[in-house]
């Protein structure tokens, strides 16, 4: 596997997450004015498992952990995990994809990045990412409050929501966003590279 050594964050929150269920229901656009528009994601010359955010330069991987790319349908196949805030953050150091093994669970911020906030149901760009589950994603971020220590930050992909949940108890989906010199993010991410 290839270490991407210029700093790409590829986020790909590992969203392991059950405490907010969807129905699932047709994504709904209400809003007019996009956040997260197909133009933006560069999928040329870079392997089709994965995306770079044009205006972030952060890199994304297509499918949430647990599921796989397949090219011929260009849509991810298996099922998503779920899985504790540490487990995210465990399995971020063995995720491949686009070639690519040095992915790391993203941030609160990068995470956000990615919400279509044009939409519900999913709050993301379905023509990018066409199978992660409407559901809560990890971030990297813990919870900082004095009182909540035993929490994190999760992004809900359902509604474009952040919420603080527990750490042990809650199992959410990991979506590997950037990649990263160091480590990998349950959605994985990478640094150092920019578009």
């Amino acid at each position: 596997m290839k270490k991407l050594k210029a700093s790409v964050i590829a986020s790909s929150a590992i969203i392991s997450s059950v405490l907010f269920c969807t129905n699932a229901v047709a994504q709904e656009c209400p809003g007019t004015s996009t956040t997260s528009p197909t133009e933006n994601f560069i999928t040329e010359d870079i392997s089709q498992e994965m995306v770079i955010d044009s205006t972030t330069g952060l890199a994304w991987a297509r499918c949430v952990v647990g599921q796989t790319w397949n090219g011929t349908t260009e849509t991810c196949t298996g099922e998503a995990l779920r899985l504790t805030w540490q487990e995210a953050l465990q399995a971020s150091s063995s995720y491949q994809a686009g070639n690519f093994d040095d992915w790391r669970v993203p941030n609160i911020k990068e995470l956000v990045s990615i919400v279509e906030r044009a939409c519900v149901d999913p709050a993301t760009n379905l023509t990018i990412f066409n199978s992660a589950p409407a559901q809560n994603y990890w971030s990297s971020t813990p919870n900082t409050n004095a009182t909540k220590k035993d929490e994190a930050w999760a992004m809900g992909f359902y509604n474009g929501r952040i919420d603080s949940n527990n750490k042990i108890v809650i199992s959410m989906y990991e979506w590997s966003g950037t990649l990263n010199n160091i480590d990998f993010i349950s959605a994985c991410s990478h640094t150092n590279h920019r578009v």
